[in-house]
């Protein structure tokens, strides 16, 4: 039977342009991009303050900022298949051959983000969105064959994509909107797959204190990211054009429905970590500690 990466290999090797398969004339500012209930407000007395449009253009704003993560996100990985692509198939042929395809369909979903960024006609958000340092010197220097890499991998492809498929549920979105998502749920489905199996393996062969010492990082590294992903810093309000955006930004980090999709959007991630002895604790209490280093 093929292993897991020859089927994944097999499965990317039938390539095709993402740009190619978005219906970009379908891009429509009168119509929201995110699901009401994902817009960081949603849920709070400021939410129910905004008109119409305002609730549509901070979502939008928020879509934005969500594809510019997934440039970040990307661009780490990339970095690393790079270098690693560098060294030759030592590792084998199979593993080799899979991780070059991610890297042509990584680059393809950030080039995808980029031409929708564009034709938005919305500034770009890069300046207001500062990246956590922890995640992103964890991500650059942990050993590419850790365990700890390939879990901090794993943190940025599955929870993305739980936010993706609550926004490609919502048929009301730009069929353009629906495209992106739906193209990068199909192929970081395999991503996820390969992570997964990749960062099982290497726990199931760590001892539990190892796991224990594993996880105080990976904890922090997972708390840096849920901002990232779910509270939107000062910046991205202000540009929606809200006013009081520091008030607002707190409002979100108490606000028990964000919680709510928070855990949602996590918990396929801790329950797979914790079935391999990673314990980060309850999807709630990650929440939690996220919401507390935003502060």
């Amino acid at each position: 039977m093929p292993s897991l990466p020859e089927r994944l290999s097999s499965s990317s090797a039938d390539y095709r342009d993402p740009l190619a398969q978005v219906s970009w004339e379908t891009l429509d500012r009168e119509l929201p991009w995110m699901p009401e209930e994902m817009v960081s407000l949603y849920g709070t007395p400021e939410w129910e303050a905004l008109d119409p449009e305002r609730r549509r253009l901070l979502g939008q704003y928020e879509f934005v900022a969500f594809l510019e993560l997934g440039l970040w996100l990307e661009a780490l990985f990339m970095q690393r298949i790079a270098v690693r692509a560098g060294r030759g198939p030592a590792g084998g042929l199979e593993d080799y051959t899979y991780q070059l395809h991610e890297l042509r369909e990584e680059a393809g979903h950030s080039l995808m983000f980029v031409e929708l960024m564009r034709r938005s006609g919305l500034p770009a958000l890069s300046d207001r969105l500062p990246r956590p340092r922890v995640a992103t010197a964890f991500a650059r220097l942990a050993p590419f064959d850790s365990a700890g890499f390939w879990a901090t991998i794993l943190i940025g492809e599955d929870v993305p994509d739980q936010v993706n498929r609550a926004l490609y549920r919502d048929e009301r979105l730009p069929q353009a909107v629906r495209d992106v998502v739906s193209v990068h749920m199909r192929e970081e489905a395999r991503h996820i797959a390969y992570a997964r199996q990749r960062v099982g393996e290497k726990l199931d062969r760590m001892s539990p204190l190892r796991r224990r010492a594993l996880a105080v990082l990976v904890r922090q590294v997972f708390r840096q990211f849920i901002e990232q992903c779910f509270y939107p810093p000062p910046g991205v309000y202000a540009r929606a054009g809200l006013e009081r955006p520091r008030a607002l930004a707190r409002r979100v980090r108490s606000s028990p429905h964000r919680a709510r999709v928070v855990e949602r959007c996590v918990a396929p991630t801790v329950d797979f970590l914790a079935a391999h002895g990673l314990d980060l604790g309850t999807p709630g209490a990650i929440g939690v500690r996220a919401r507390r280093g935003a502060d």
